[in-house]
């Protein structure tokens, strides 16, 4: 499985000359705990968190922000991601696509991912579903086949 199956499309991204209270705003009404900041030509230039936000001083975006930020692209597989954000300990990449910011995965969306992933026992076809699915598209097997399946990090 790959990035692009699993990342957040949508990303709350902020400039470099936003306040720090502007993000925290944005970090607020948007329930998210960190977000790239990207220059005037919208190439990521760092991280902004909540830990930043609360540990550092400084007036914008780009004086409390992480620098030197790790990014992946959508055909980074998803276990080379799981790898990275376990043995960095950090909680997000954003994800590029030649120099462009398209997407961001999270740990919370790799526990979505888990959530979702249902195995037939019959035939071993991986269906994606919040709830049981009535059958398996790929052998027509009935909703009692599937077990839900749980990779554990790094695996």
């Amino acid at each position: 499985m790959k990035v692009r199956d699993v990342m957040t499309n949508d990303v709350i991204s902020v400039r470099e000359d936003n306040s720090v209270e502007d993000v925290a705003r944005l970090m607020a009404s948007y329930r998210i705990s960190g977000a790239p900041v990207v220059d005037m030509q919208g190439a990521v230039v760092g991280l902004v968190t909540e830990y930043d936000l609360i540990s550092k001083q400084g007036d914008t975006a780009g004086e409390v922000m992480t620098r030197g930020v790790v990014t992946v692209s959508q055909d980074t597989d998803l276990e080379e991601v799981t790898h990275l954000l376990t043995n960095r300990r950090i909680r997000r990449v954003p994800v590029m696509d030649g120099g462009k910011l398209v997407g961001i995965l999270s740990r919370s969306d790799l526990i979505r991912q888990m959530a979702m992933r249902w195995v037939c026992d019959v035939c071993g076809y991986v269906e994606r579903s919040m709830q049981v699915p009535g059958q398996c598209s790929h052998c027509g097997a009935s909703s009692e086949a599937f077990v839900h399946a749980v990779e554990p990090p790094g695996m």
